[in-house]
């Protein structure tokens, strides 16, 4: 039997804050359920933004050397992904845009994608606002942006109310949830 891989993005500056903790969450139950792991901390890579030289319309291809091409190849190789991100300022952080934007390249002129289909993603994300749908839009724009790759997003686990790194550890049942949704995002 093939051993799936999965691998966590996490947009948020903060280790081991909520949106960390709920993306290993998710990962455990993955690696449980007995995929290979593994996470980048896009704060730390080195990643620029978009150049919009419409290089990769004619190329499959980024012009920018840099950490993105770690990204691309997990994007092309890994079988299913935790995507997370705080809110900040109404939106998901400039980490994460970066790399969305930069996801441009996956995409062929004819807006068909340079990935595989058939993949599955999960969405975590942390915000201070207590009312769960407060940002469901982002959430939305960004399951469609998922599917457009052909992934299936098997779910979107958001901390809310909490503020400081790490709160999320009270809430028991959203970090059950993320862990038994990571067991069984390829059931």
């Amino acid at each position: 039997m093939v051993k799936m891989k999965v691998v966590g993005f996490i947009g948020s500056p903060r280790k081991n804050g909520n949106t960390d903790v709920l993306v290993q969450q998710v990962l455990d139950g993955a690696a449980e359920a007995g995929a290979d792991v593994e996470k980048f901390y896009i704060n730390e890579m080195n990643i620029k933004g978009c150049q919009g030289c419409t290089y990769c319309r004619e190329v499959d291809g980024c012009k920018l050397k840099d950490d993105m091409s770690k990204v691309y190849d997990a994007l092309k190789n890994a079988d299913g992904f935790v995507f997370g991100s705080p809110i900040y300022f109404f939106q998901f952080t400039s980490q994460m845009r970066q790399v969305i934007d930069r996801c441009w390249a996956l995409v062929n002129p004819d807006f068909t994608p340079r990935i595989e289909g058939g993949k599955k993603a999960i969405i975590v994300a942390a915000q201070g606002n207590p009312e769960p749908d407060a940002f469901k839009g982002v959430f939305d724009e960004f399951t469609q942006i998922l599917q457009m790759f052909g992934m299936e997003v098997k779910g979107t686990f958001v901390d809310v109310g909490h503020h400081a790194p790490g709160e999320v550890k009270d809430n028991a049942e959203l970090m059950e949830q993320a862990k038994t949704a990571g067991t069984q995002l390829f059931a």
